[in-house]
């Protein structure tokens, strides 16, 4: 069982695979996002999108190849969001979207 911080609150996350996780999103900035359980989000992510064996290291050489370099949250309303792959240079446009 997890327990998440009373600052957490709880979402649930819909994939690209019509696959949906709860989830919280947790710790100081809300920059943390835990699945429940909390292997579920790295299993979807690594074994199942991106097929890496069980210790496989993803490098930013293979996240290149495949064209991303981070995962986009998109809020749909106040308990759930989206997830999704951003193509390579997504998070760079993002910061200069925040600046």
């Amino acid at each position: 069982m997890i327990t998440f911080c009373s600052k957490c609150f709880m979402i649930k996350n819909y994939f690209p695979t019509n696959e949906i996780l709860s989830a919280k999103i947790c710790q100081e900035n809300n920059k943390a996002l835990m699945t429940n359980p909390n292997k579920a989000l790295s299993d979807w992510l690594l074994r199942k999108i991106l097929k890496l064996k069980e210790g496989e290291l993803l490098t930013y050489n293979k996240l290149k190849i495949l064209g991303i370099d981070s995962i986009r949250l998109t809020k749909i309303d106040n308990s759930n969001y989206k997830i999704d792959f951003a193509k390579s240079g997504g998070f760079e446009d993002f910061k200069e979207y925040l600046n």
